[in-house]
């Protein structure tokens, strides 16, 4: 007998469903035969069923909100790898003449300075903020944002390196991926997807940007 789950689509994109999913791949959707108005997890130490908010009961993020917090961050990690790109400029000004370097080589180890910064600095800032206990980076908390994982809780450094790198997949697709956060369900971009991280929105009086 064929499997019911193999056949259902969603009830909000119609989008066939993968065997054994939970969610839509194109929308985000829960699907409905796994949609609860709240979903209880059993903590395997005491044998005690924890409640926690089903997605629905998430306030998520808009996209508009997000793009402004995405760009604090851009803005953020531009301006260190610049001044930091700039100190090296300045050390091989000093010092390059008499180590024997060209001008045109001095640009070119400025330049691939800026460059390897922005690349590295950029992944270690986004997935060592989000994986932290803010769960957020610089922007996020300005904008009163958090990333979660499904359940809610706080995502793994390694979940959130995946997440940083796949924002790559939505740049060179010119920024669908991204653009994907203003119609899926629950506001997910498609970096948000691989490990289904959400982006929700917090009240303003628990961002940690804001106390001592």
């Amino acid at each position: 007998m064929e499997s019911a789950i193999a056949h259902e689509v969603c009830a909000s994109c119609g989008s066939p469903a993968l065997a054994e999913g939970e969610f839509c791949l194109f929308c985000g959707d829960l699907l409905t035969h796994c949609r609860k108005s709240s979903s209880a997890i059993l903590d395997s130490s005491d044998n005690i069923a924890l409640d926690v908010p089903s997605a629905d009961e998430k306030e998520y993020a808009g996209f508009w909100r997000r793009v402004w917090a995405g760009s604090i961050d851009v803005v953020l990690e531009t301006a260190v790898a610049l001044v930091l790109s700039l100190l090296v400029d300045f050390v091989l000004l000093v010092i390059g003449g008499s180590m024997g370097f060209a001008p045109e080589a001095m640009e070119y180890i400025t330049g691939m300075t800026f460059i390897i910064l922005l690349t590295i600095g950029a992944w270690l800032y986004c997935a060592l903020s989000e994986s932290s206990r803010y769960r957020a980076t610089f922007g996020k908390r300005i904008m009163g944002l958090q990333v979660v994982n499904a359940s809610g809780g706080k995502l793994t450094f390694g979940q959130a390196s995946v997440r940083h790198f796949m924002k790559f997949l939505s740049l060179f697709t010119v920024g669908f991926g991204f653009m994907m956060a203003g119609w899926t369900k629950r506001r997910q971009a498609l970096h948000d997807m691989p490990h289904d991280c959400l982006v929700i929105r917090v009240p303003e009086k628990s961002l940690s940007l804001f106390k001592c």
